[in-house]
């Protein structure tokens, strides 16, 4: 080799093994590709990821205890390193931020990345107080907040002085005149995920009634007298005209009912209602309800209208739920088709004894007593026959049966039959009830044989009236 190539490999050499400690400086790399800040929320805040690519060991700085970093230094140059940042809930009810710096070894490179989290929400109401008065007017509430809000209300008759705001505010709550009943509405105050609702109250007209112990008039007929509480004159009425409604006083309602004499439950709604016009809605109402006289045995049918239909080929009897002693019973008949061999009886019993008042076509028609009187120890029976045809039967519009007491002889009791309106017979027994001060029994109307002729009649309605000795 020649003595001019020998000098320049030693040269290259030289060149290529010895660098400069600040040559070394200055081919440092300390790489970051964070932005440089983010904005995580107060609760359940997101985690922050970004990359460190580095030929010198770094480690981060700046980091506050709410902060966790990872990793949070690296002692050897990597080409590349993976940073996470998590947060803690901020329970503070303002925003807070940390810089963090990432310093490299021997070099003047420092990123930085600027963490800012969110302030807890605030959202606290001081709700009104006390109700509005009838008549219009204003009361306000207090909104204590560190965000922005909205407010509602579910009801028009109610208005807000503000609807929206950010921060704290006194609001005014306005409500028009109420000419009706005392009413309630809904404020809604809320941001987000908070939320807070109260209720606002104006007072009304009150018109109610009060105390109602019962709702239901006797089978029999009867009265309930009931409360009132008003703020206003009123008036009542009733939608049923077999009931009778009148005001007693200012602060009563005395509502009457004769006897059920139907076969179905009836009623009748009563009414509240203002005097004088104006006051929308100040009304009430309540159902009244009375029951039925009467129980009932084989083959019926109860119609739609409160008529029963009785079908012979059984035993098929209305039987009155009260017992009574001597009473009058007034049957109004509907459509009848009384076949060859057609019945209908009325009759009570007590004492072991019977009285009948027996229609029975191909047999014997007649009133009568069957049975012994306890105390008599003799016989009763006794009976009076008349004539009846199946068509006079088939015209019979209303049938009634009286059991009387006998005042010139106590001893006796009366027993007659009607046939529309007028007496059809009359017959004067020994009294069933002459030596039991206390009896009484169950009047009853119907089939009291298995007639199989296809007998049916409709009876519309069955009037009970007792009868005082």
């Amino acid at each position: 080799m020649s003595a001019s190539l020998l000098a320049l490999s030693c040269v290259m050499d030289k060149i290529d093994t010895q660098i400069t400690d600040e040559e070394a400086i200055a081919n440092i790399r300390l790489e970051c590709d964070a932005l440089e800040s983010y904005t995580i929320q107060a609760e359940n805040p997101q985690a922050v990821s970004f990359s460190v690519s580095s030929t010198t060991p770094w480690e981060i700085t700046g980091v506050p205890d709410w902060l966790t970093v990872s990793p949070l230094s690296s002692s050897v140059s990597s080409l590349a390193e993976d940073i996470v940042v998590k947060a803690s809930a901020n329970a503070g009810f303002t925003d807070r931020s940390a810089t963090l710096t990432i310093k490299g070894k021997n070099t003047e490179i420092a990123p930085k990345v600027v963490i800012t989290q969110l302030r807890k929400g605030k959202l606290q109401v001081t709700p009104i107080s006390g109700e509005f008065e009838k008549s219009a007017g204003s009361k306000t509430f207090d909104i204590e907040s560190n965000v922005s809000w909205s407010a509602s209300v579910d009801d028009d008759w109610l208005s807000l002085s503000d609807y929206e705001g950010d921060g704290n505010k006194t609001v005014t709550a306005s409500a028009t005149q109420n000419k009706a009943l005392i009413r309630t509405t809904t404020v809604r105050v809320e941001s987000g995920d908070l939320k807070y609702n109260f209720e606002v109250v104006q007072k009304g007209e009150r018109l109610e009634f009060i105390n109602v112990a019962s709702t239901e008039i006797a089978a029999a007929g009867g009265e309930l007298v009931l409360s009132v509480s008003a703020t206003l004159d009123w008036n009542v009425s009733c939608d049923n005209a077999v009931f009778t409604v009148s005001k007693v006083g200012t602060d009563q309602v005395k509502i009457s009912a004769p006897g059920n004499n139907k076969f179905i439950e009836r009623g009748a709604k009563v009414i509240l209602s203002p005097s004088a016009s104006g006051f929308d809605g100040v009304s009430n109402s309540l159902d009244i309800t009375q029951g039925v006289m009467f129980t009932f045995d084989g083959n019926y049918e109860i119609l739609s209208d409160g008529s029963v239909k009785l079908s012979s080929g059984a035993k098929s009897r209305v039987i009155t739920a009260e017992k009574y002693r001597y009473a009058r019973l007034v049957i109004t008949m509907g459509d009848v088709n009384f076949g060859d061999k057609g019945e209908m009886w009325c009759s009570v019993a007590a004492n072991g004894c019977n009285i009948y008042n027996q229609l029975s076509l191909g047999g014997n028609l007649r009133i009568r007593t069957d049975g012994t009187l306890p105390n008599a120890g003799t016989s009763t029976y006794k009976n009076t026959t008349y004539s009846i045809t199946k068509d006079e039967l088939n015209a019979m519009t209303e049938y009634r049966f009286d059991v009387l007491p006998n005042t010139a002889t106590p001893a006796n009791h009366y027993l007659r039959f009607y046939y529309n309106g007028t007496m059809k017979a009359e017959q004067d027994f020994l009294s069933i009830f002459a030596d039991d001060p206390t009896a009484e029994g169950n009047y009853w109307f119907g089939f009291y044989n298995t007639t199989t002729d296809g007998t049916w009649y409709i009876v519309k309605s069955c009037d009970i009236t007792p009868i005082a000795e």
